[in-house]
Parts: structure tokens; C-alpha cells; sequence
């Protein structure tokens, strides 16, 4: 017996934001391998030690388990499209699975890459950023869903708020990716004290060439971005208002977990931390993203009306 179209949607809506939860959770599970040093672990790919199933060891187990998580997500998530394409979901739902699939496609891809290049930096930044894009088109689809089942009046938005939020959607995506350079290239320590970096001189940015420069450029970043969100929550209006106010947390919780980071020397809990936070603002972001997309652009001629009458 088929469910009706509104059970159909909360139920599917259900799926989508449990598999963003899921995805989340796989990306630190993949910091844990990096961190634990078992990134090579199974040195060939998709297989492992051409099994399927490996002897395990600590190492291993980190690493094939990782997989094993990836693909019953992958799985999942291609249950999830059957159920759309089944039930004529709306397009625009089955058009971000699409998306999402695509860059699923890509993620699986990198996954290979980062085996077969010895962890190039490249790689592992590439595999992280795609991984957070995948999640966060998820989000898209789950919050989709939702608009399609509920179909919520938004109140307008000034359009100048979209193009901030179109800076948040370059800035954010940047940070993140130089932050999976900075962990592929082992330079999370060349600054050893925050806010300056060890050198010489004791200069707070004192080159930005090399490991030094890299870890520099994300702290600089790091600074904008900061700024920019702040920005952006004070000035947002309407719905936007709340996703705004989650991203200038998360970003305010990862500027001091990154700190922290420094501080005490890479701890493994506070780099999964990290990784974790990393996808809260990322996600956050897309959910910003999505209600100012969504939301009605205020129209100018009733602002000129007004300031008219004012004057």
C-alpha cells in the first residue's frame, strides 16, 4: 500500500536529513584516519590488500572502516533517488539528487586518487572539500523536500544581502579547502603560537611562501571570513536571520577549537573537532544560502516610496 503524498514527504525528508547527519559523521571518521596515521593502511583501492575484507588491525580498521561507512552512505543515498524517481517527486528535488550524485561521483574518484598519490596534498584537500559539498547538497535536497511539503512564506530580502551571501559561498568553500591543504602538508604546527608564528624575528605574518606562507594564508583567511560572517548576521533580516546567527557560532566555535588546536599541539580530539566544526559552518553556510535563494528580493520601488514620503 503507497503512503500518501504528505507521509510520502516526511518520510523522505526524514531519509535526506539523516543522510546529511550520516555524511557529517563519514567526514570525521575521515579525519580520524588521517590523524591516526592510517591514510595508507590499505595501500590499493577500492580493495584492500586485494580483499574485500582484510586481516584487521587498528590501522585497518580505521581506514577500511571508513570505507565500509562510505559506501553503505553511497547506497543510501542512491535508495534515496529510487524513492524520488518512484514516487514523481518534484523536479527540483530530483535535480539536486542529481547534482548530489555527480558529486558523489567525484568524491568516490578522489577517494581512489588520494590512494594512489601517497596522500598528495592536492588530493586530500580536493577530498575534503568535495566531501562537505556532497553533505551540503544534501542539506539543499532535505530542505527541498521540506519546502515542498510545507511550502513556507518567506519575507523578502534585500538584494545586496545576496550578493554578501554570494562572498560567504566563495570565502567559506576557500577556507575550507586550504584547511585540507594545511592538514595534507603536515604545517598545522610550522606556526607554533596564535595569534603570531615562530620565527626569527617574532613577526606575526612573516612570509607567504612555503609551509609557513600556507599556514599564514588560512589564518588570513581565517580573519576575513570571521569579519564577513559577522557582517552578514548583523545585517540579515527575515528567515535568514537564524541560519546567520548558527554560522557566526559555528564560525566563533571554530576559531577558538583551531586555536586550541595551536595551543595544544594537535590533540586528536580536538582536530576531529575541527573537522567537525568545518562542516557545521560549511553547512550552516548552505542553509544561509538556501533561505536567501528562496526568499523574495525586496522591491526597490517601495523603498524609494518611502524615503520619498520621509523626505
Amino acid at each position: 500500500m503507497r503512503t500518501s503524498p504528505v507521509n510520502y514527504g516526511i518520510a523522505t525528508e526524514r531519509a535526506a536529513f539523516g543522510l546529511v547527519a550520516a555524511t557529517a559523521m563519514l567526514l570525521v571518521v575521515g579525519a580520524s584516519v588521517r590523524v591516526n596515521g592510517a591514510g595508507l593502511a590499505c595501500p590499493d583501492w577500492p580493495l584492500c590488500f586485494g580483499e574485500i575484507v582484510p586481516s584487521l588491525d587498528v590501522k585497518v580498521g580505521f581506514e577500511w572502516g571508513h570505507r565500509v561507512l562510505a559506501g553503505l552512505i553511497s547506497l543510501a543515498f542512491v535508495g534515496l533517488g529510487a524513492n524520488l524517481w518512484w514516487s514523481a517527486a518534484p523536479r527540483r528535488s530530483v535535480a539536486l539528487w542529481g547534482i548530489a550524485a555527480l558529486v558523489l561521483t567525484v568524491q568516490i574518484v578522489l577517494g581512489g586518487l588520494t590512494v594512489w598519490k601517497l596522500l598528495a596534498e592536492w588530493t586530500v584537500a580536493s577530498h575534503l572539500l568535495t566531501g562537505n559539498t556532497f553533505c551540503a547538497t544534501l542539506l539543499l535536497l532535505a530542505l527541498s523536500l521540506r519546502a515542498d511539503r510545507v511550502r513556507p512564506t518567506l519575507p523578502a530580502v534585500p538584494s545586496w544581502l545576496r550578493f554578501a551571501g554570494i562572498g560567504l559561498a566563495v570565502l567559506v568553500p576557500a577556507q575550507l579547502f586550504l584547511g585540507g591543504w594545511v592538514a595534507g602538508a603536515h604545517a598545522g604546527l610550522v606556526c607554533g603560537a596564535v595569534p603570531g608564528c615562530y620565527t626569527p624575528d617574532g613577526a606575526w605574518f612573516p612570509t607567504f611562501s612555503g609551509l609557513v606562507g600556507l599556514q599564514v594564508t588560512h589564518r588570513l583567511l581565517a580573519l576575513v571570513l570571521s569579519v564577513t560572517v559577522l557582517g552578514f548576521a548583523f545585517a540579515a533580516r527575515g528567515a535568514v536571520r537564524r541560519p546567520a546567527l548558527l554560522l557566526l557560532g559555528a564560525i566563533l566555535v571554530q576559531v577558538i577549537v583551531g586555536l586550541t588546536n595551536v595551543v595544544l599541539r594537535l590533540p586528536v580530539e580536538v582536530t576531529l573537532l575541527h573537522t567537525a566544526g568545518a562542516a557545521a559552518v560549511f553547512l550552516s553556510m548552505t542553509w544561509a544560502q538556501w533561505t536567501l535563494w528562496m526568499s523574495p528580493v525586496a522591491q526597490r520601488s517601495a523603498a524609494t516610496t518611502s524615503a520619498t514620503v520621509t523626505a
